[in-house]
Protein backbone atom coordinates (compact mmCIF):
# COMPACT_ATOMS: atom_id res chain seq x y z
CA UNK A 1 0.00 0.00 0.00
CA UNK A 2 1.09 3.68 -0.58
CA UNK A 3 0.01 7.12 -1.27
CA UNK A 4 -2.77 7.44 -3.83
CA UNK A 5 -3.95 3.84 -3.52
CA UNK A 6 -7.60 3.11 -3.34
CA UNK A 7 -8.35 0.96 -0.27
CA UNK A 8 -11.62 -0.71 0.65
CA UNK A 9 -12.57 -0.90 4.09
CA UNK A 10 -12.70 -4.45 5.34
CA UNK A 11 -12.66 -5.18 8.77
CA UNK A 12 -15.44 -6.63 10.52
CA UNK A 13 -14.69 -5.28 14.13
CA UNK A 14 -15.41 -2.94 15.89
CA UNK A 15 -15.62 0.38 13.39
CA UNK A 16 -17.33 -1.98 10.76
CA UNK A 17 -20.95 -0.50 11.12
CA UNK A 18 -19.43 2.94 10.15
CA UNK A 19 -16.59 2.19 7.99
CA UNK A 20 -17.19 -1.29 5.97
CA UNK A 21 -17.18 -1.30 2.49
CA UNK A 22 -16.62 2.19 1.99
CA UNK A 23 -13.90 3.62 0.08
CA UNK A 24 -10.66 5.87 0.69
CA UNK A 25 -7.65 7.46 -0.95
CA UNK A 26 -4.26 6.54 0.79
CA UNK A 27 -3.01 10.01 2.01
CA UNK A 28 -0.20 9.43 4.59
CA UNK A 29 1.79 6.37 5.78
CA UNK A 30 1.96 3.67 6.12
CA UNK A 31 3.78 4.09 9.39
CA UNK A 32 4.78 2.10 12.51
CA UNK A 33 2.65 2.89 15.62
CA UNK A 34 4.28 2.71 19.01
CA UNK A 35 3.21 -0.70 19.14
CA UNK A 36 4.73 -1.83 16.30
CA UNK A 37 1.59 -1.89 13.98
CA UNK A 38 1.54 -0.53 10.22
CA UNK A 39 -0.89 2.53 9.84
CA UNK A 40 -2.35 4.47 7.20
CA UNK A 41 -4.52 7.69 6.99
CA UNK A 42 -7.02 8.02 4.41
CA UNK A 43 -9.29 10.27 3.15
CA UNK A 44 -12.53 8.55 1.82
CA UNK A 45 -14.44 9.37 -1.03
CA UNK A 46 -17.65 9.89 0.74
CA UNK A 47 -17.91 11.48 4.05
CA UNK A 48 -18.59 9.07 6.86
CA UNK A 49 -21.69 9.14 9.14
CA UNK A 50 -19.61 8.62 12.48
CA UNK A 51 -21.05 9.42 15.88
CA UNK A 52 -22.91 12.88 15.37
CA UNK A 53 -20.49 13.79 12.36
CA UNK A 54 -19.13 13.03 9.15
CA UNK A 55 -15.43 11.51 9.16
CA UNK A 56 -13.56 12.49 6.19
CA UNK A 57 -10.36 11.35 7.22
CA UNK A 58 -9.41 8.60 9.38
CA UNK A 59 -6.00 6.74 10.88
CA UNK A 60 -6.33 2.79 10.64
CA UNK A 61 -3.87 -0.37 10.57
CA UNK A 62 -3.25 -1.78 7.18
CA UNK A 63 -5.12 -4.85 8.47
CA UNK A 64 -7.99 -3.53 8.16
CA UNK A 65 -7.99 -2.19 4.48
CA UNK A 66 -7.45 -4.14 1.02
CA UNK A 67 -6.26 -2.26 -2.29
CA UNK A 68 -9.20 -1.90 -4.42
CA UNK A 69 -8.65 -3.39 -8.15
CA UNK A 70 -10.70 -2.14 -11.48
CA UNK A 71 -13.17 -4.75 -12.89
Amino acid sequence: MKIGDVVMFTDNGTYAKWFFGQLGIIIAGPSISKDGIKHIRVEWVQPIPYHGRKATVSDFATDKFEVAHEA
